[in-house]
C-alpha cells in the first residue's frame, strides 16, 4: 500500500496546477531553507556536487530544455490539431516575453553577485573583475539563487501551458500518441527540476538568497500568466 500511496502522491504532484505550485514552491523553500540552514544535512554523492551531469546539462539550460518542449508541443497540436493562428501567436509572444525575462532576471543576478560586494586587496577595486585582476578575493554580499529563479520559473511556465492544453480537450477524449509523449516528457522535466530544487534548498546559497530567487520565478510566471495574457484578446486563448 505504500508504494500505491506514494504512486498516489506523486501523480497528484505532477498535476498540482501552477496557481498551486507558486504557494508550494514559497513555503517549501521559506521553510525547507531555514531548516537546512538548522540541521546541516550531510553531503549526498552526486546529488551534492554542483558539478553533477543532471546540474550541467538541464538545470543550466533549464530555459533552454522548456523552450524546446514548448516548441515540440506546438509543432505537434499544428500537425494534429490543426491550431488556430492567434493561439499560436499567444504561445510564441509568451516565449518571446518569457526569454526577455529569464535573460533580464538572470543578467541583474550576475551584476549584484559581481558590482555588489568587498575586495580582499583594496577597496578601491569594486567590481569582482578588478578585485581578482589584481589579485585579490571578492565577496560579494549577495549570490541570488539563479537555479531555484530558473526551476520555479520553468516550472510554473510548463504547467501553465500544461493547464490551458487541457482545458481545451473535452472530458474522455483520448490523446494522440505524439501528444502523450511530449506530454510526459514535461512532466519527467517538472519533476527532475522538482528534484534539483530540493538539492539547491538542503546544499546551497543562504535562505534569503533561495527565497528571492523562488519569489523572482513566481513573479515572472504572475506576469507573463497573469498580467500580460489579461491583456491580449480572449479570443487568443
Amino acid at each position: 500500500s505504500s508504494g500505491i500511496n506514494a504512486e498516489y502522491g506523486i501523480n497528484r504532484w505532477v498535476n498540482q496546477p501552477a496557481d498551486d505550485r507558486c504557494k508550494c514552491y514559497i513555503l517549501f523553500t521559506t521553510v525547507g531553507s531555514f531548516v537546512a540552514r538548522a540541521v546541516q544535512f550531510g553531503q549526498l554523492p552526486f546529488f551534492s556536487d554542483k558539478h553533477n551531469f543532471l546540474n550541467q546539462v538541464f538545470v543550466k539550460k533549464c530555459w533552454g530544455w522548456t523552450m524546446l518542449l514548448i516548441v515540440i508541443m506546438t509543432l505537434l497540436r499544428l500537425i494534429w490539431d490543426k491550431l488556430p493562428l492567434r493561439k499560436l501567436y499567444l504561445i510564441g509572444l509568451r516565449l518571446l516575453f518569457g526569454t526577455l525575462y529569464w535573460y533580464t532576471v538572470t543578467t541583474v543576478f550576475d551584476g549584484l553577485k559581481d558590482n555588489v560586494g568587498k575586495c580582499s586587496v583594496s577597496a578601491e577595486y569594486n567590481t569582482r573583475l578588478l578585485c581578482e585582476t589584481e589579485g585579490g578575493k571578492w565577496k560579494y554580499i549577495m549570490d541570488i539563487s539563479g537555479h531555484m529563479f530558473m526551476m520555479v520559473f520553468c516550472n510554473l511556465y510548463i504547467t501553465s501551458h500544461l493547464d490551458e492544453i487541457y482545458q481545451q480537450i473535452p472530458n474522455g477524449t483520448e490523446l494522440a500518441i505524439p501528444h502523450v509523449i511530449s506530454h510526459t516528457l514535461c512532466r519527467l522535466l517538472v519533476l527532475l527540476f522538482d528534484l534539483m530544487m530540493v538539492c539547491t534548498i538542503l546544499y546551497w546559497h543562504s535562505p534569503p538568497e533561495k527565497i528571492l530567487g523562488t519569489l523572482a520565478g513566481v513573479f515572472g510566471y504572475t506576469l507573463l500568466f497573469k498580467q500580460i495574457s489579461s491583456l491580449l484578446p480572449t479570443n487568443w486563448f
